[in-house]
């Protein structure tokens, strides 16, 4: 078993990275146990890192020593497990338990970029974060880290493949690495706490958080978008920054939820619309008026002018509305703005979702509420003057049909606008063989003057 710098014995291997290799070791003269990292090139450089470092998110840097000609750092032993290990033991982390653990690494961060000069951290990663028992997180692994004031762009090369930022391997522009670097890796790393996806895995890329976890908020969504951001000044500026807008997320949901609402009743809109349109006409919708269309084909009788310029109108009208809602759905669907697992019809799940609802709201206004369940037409109500009971209405055997043969809604003291001649048809039927008059009043729009015709209507 050896000993180094006479006092420190190794005991077993902990792990083992491309700058080094970090064995657990026991502190024979303070009688503690210590993490013992050997290293080849950058020992003296992550020593002169962390040797003024104090902060409860960080190790401590206890000693230093030479062992076969190579560099040895001896820092204080972390109990715990790494974030990666973690999450591929325990899958996913709840959202709440991701934001505490993110926010303890920007309060790291912030810690490190607020330093004289700025200490850029450059691999941050699930394994270079520590889990303890108690909760809290340390970073390790400064071996990559450098002071802004002093790095040069050859020593900008750090990142692991898929955590780090674009502009570190150079890919967005000339190679450098700055705080809006650190503030990507964060991004990143929320990503694989919130999706247990590890992105140093094969294919390398993220896709839109809300994707990926449909249940995350859509104000923690916007946070991790912005930092994962390909362009550096899209970027928040710092980790406080990025702590502020996690403190506001509520707000950030609210918004995205109005806006979400306000989009939708913009799809629904032409809908409602369309269906005011066919209920003023007295023609409620396309699937009444193909049934109509198939009925007068027959040669049944008193379909005759129900198919005319005013339905296809209709027709015309459902049809686009219908393709200008689906279009909607098909574009925020990739978003993920309903919770899945709710219901049937807020499901995940191509069908039944979203298109179910489309398809409930094109029924219900396609058909309107006179599709099916009341008449086509509805009649006037007047009060009784005393041959019914004295409450009840009575209902006028009256229909109005414009020049093209189409009916429009009879409607107690309504107006009706025609472009040409209109007739007044009677239901035979509802009023048996009983003798009347129709009288017709037509008042001025200042209502000084008035006319009245009488029609006597005798049925044998």
């Amino acid at each position: 078993m050896e000993i180094i710098g006479g006092r420190y014995r190794i005991e077993h291997l902990a792990g083992q990275g491309g700058f080094g290799s970090v064995y657990r070791g026991y502190d024979e003269q303070m009688e503690r146990s210590v993490a013992i990292k050997i290293t080849e090139s950058v020992g003296e450089r992550e020593a002169l890192v962390m040797r003024n470092l104090d902060h409860r998110g960080l190790p401590r840097l206890l000693d230093i020593c030479e062992y076969k000609d190579q560099k040895c750092l001896i820092m204080e032993w972390i109990e715990g497990i790494d974030l990666e290990r973690y999450i591929k033991t325990h899958g996913p982390m709840s959202e709440k338990k991701a934001i505490k653990t993110g926010k303890e690494i920007l309060e790291v961060l912030k810690y490190l970029h607020n330093l004289k000069p700025a200490l850029i951290y450059q691999d941050l990663k699930p394994s270079n974060i520590m889990l303890m028992p108690d909760g809290h997180i340390k970073l390790i692994d400064f071996g990559t880290a450098l002071f802004m004031e002093y790095a040069g762009e050859e020593m900008m090369t750090a990142g692991t493949a898929g955590y780090g930022a674009p502009e570190q391997k150079g890919i967005t522009g000339h190679r450098h690495a700055g705080v809006r670097s650190d503030i990507y890796s964060w991004g990143a790393v929320m990503y694989s706490c919130l999706s247990g996806r590890m992105l140093n895995k094969p294919p390398y890329t993220m896709e839109k958080i809300r994707l990926v976890v449909p249940r995350i908020s859509y104000g923690l969504a916007h946070v991790i978008s912005k930092c994962v951001n390909r362009n550096e000044s899209e970027r928040y500026s710092g980790a406080e920054e990025v702590l502020r807008a996690l403190n506001k997320r509520g707000y950030t949901d609210t918004l995205y939820k109005v806006l979400f609402s306000a989009f939708m009743a913009l799809c629904i809109f032409p809908f409602i619309y369309a269906w005011l349109k066919a209920y003023s006409d007295g023609v409620f919708g396309l699937i009444q008026t193909v049934l109509y269309g198939i009925a007068t084909r027959r040669g049944q009788e008193g379909y005759e002018n129900l198919i005319g310029p005013s339905s296809l109108r209709d027709i015309g009208l459902l049809i686009s509305c219908g393709a200008w809602m689906i279009l909607g759905i098909r574009s925020i669907k990739p978003r993920r703005f309903i919770r899945i697992r709710k219901s049937i019809f807020l499901s995940s799940h191509r069908f039944p979702g979203l298109w179910m609802g489309a398809l409930l709201s094109g029924i219900i206004f396609g058909m309107g509420v006179g599709g099916f369940i009341t008449p086509s037409v509805s009649y006037a109500e007047e009060k009784n003057t005393g041959i019914l009971g004295e409450d009840e209405p009575l209902f006028l055997p009256l229909s109005i049909l414009d020049e093209n043969g189409n009916r429009m809604l009879l409607k107690s003291n309504s107006e009706y606008v025609s472009d040409g001649d209109v007739r007044f048809v009677i239901d035979a039927q509802s009023i048996g063989n009983s003798d009347g008059v129709l009288r017709i009043d037509y008042i001025s729009a200042e209502g000084n003057e008035t006319l009245r015709r009488t029609i006597p209507v005798r049925f044998d």
